[in-house]
């Protein structure tokens, strides 16, 4: 039975061979959501946790997208692809010098923490309008710039040279692929990401994600509020609210400090309803996005 309203959230675990696109198609027809979108692309070689919006949900995507996400790797050493997975066409191969752990546990000490990273051509990125890998596909390659990213956490956990399995917790924005090729080449060999899994996003994780076909929504689907708890809440009258969904600036909200400018809050109506989401501001709380009806 479907809920009276599909403003939600769904936990997917995605297969291998789909695109998040294809997810997403898959679970529109599925739920008789009119409108979907996802949180975070996975490649068609990924599997696990891809957080879909389902109808007006899709207003809260850019609240999701930055949340830390963790992965379980495995990376083959000794040959490289162009698109620096299984599914790419060798284009280096290497012999893979003596491994132990301690020489991977090593290398992996420069990755943690803030890092630039490059990302791979074959990346959804744009430029000039045009995602990076349909440049890829056409044989063309174009300078990037090297991106600040956060790498929370990375720990081996297991090691049968030549695979290499790595668990993985990091900020928005990490190309794993170009991770596991750059200790590759630190430890002196090539590397290509053979088995990806994404375990966590937020507090979102594998274990509570729904399969496709098999959903059931009294389980699997998220309230808006749910699935943005991580955003601190601020209780407004029915007057502030009225005045903040005509584009009003609400200056002096009790409840909001210095600490906060720059932050997203969730705004609440006085009977606990969420109303939206709005910006901190040193002008005071600004309208960000309207997600229920406010009469």
């Amino acid at each position: 039975m479907l809920p009276l309203s599909m403003n939600v959230v769904i936990n997917v675990d995605k297969p291998q061979g789909l695109t998040s696109h294809d997810v997403c198609q898959r679970l529109r027809s599925e739920v008789g959501a009119k409108k979907t979108g996802h949180t975070g692309t996975l490649d068609p070689l990924a599997t696990g946790v891809l957080l879909v919006c389902c109808d007006r949900a899709t207003k809260i995507v850019d609240y999701l997208v930055g949340l830390d996400k963790e992965y379980v790797v495995r990376m083959r050493l000794g040959v490289e692809t162009d698109t620096l997975d299984s599914e790419g066409l060798p284009v280096k191969e290497m012999p893979v010098p003596p491994l132990t752990a301690s020489t991977i546990e090593e290398a992996l000490v420069k990755y943690t923490g803030e890092i630039m990273q490059m990302p791979p051509m074959y990346s959804a990125i744009k430029m000039g309008g045009v995602p990076l890998y349909k440049m890829a596909r056409s044989g063309i390659e174009v300078e990037r710039r090297a991106r600040l990213v956060n790498i929370r956490s990375i720990d081996l956990t297991q090691l049968d040279p030549p695979f290499v399995e790595l668990r993985v917790s990091c900020s928005k924005g990490v190309y794993i692929r170009t991770l596991c090729a750059d200790i590759a080449r630190d430890i002196g060999t090539c590397g290509a990401v053979d088995r990806l899994r994404r375990t966590r996003v937020g507090r979102f994780d594998v274990g509570g994600a729904a399969q496709l076909g098999q959903l059931d929504l009294s389980r699997d689907a998220h309230s808006m509020d749910d699935a943005l708890d991580h955003l601190r809440e601020v209780t407004l009258g029915l007057g502030e609210i009225r005045r903040l969904t005509n584009g009003q600036t609400l200056a002096g909200v009790a409840s909001v400090v210095e600490e906060q400018y720059g932050q997203y809050v969730r705004v609440k109506d006085p009977s606990g309803g969420l109303v939206a989401v709005a910006s901190v501001t040193d002008k005071g709380v600004r309208m960000s996005a309207l997600l229920s009806d406010v009469s």
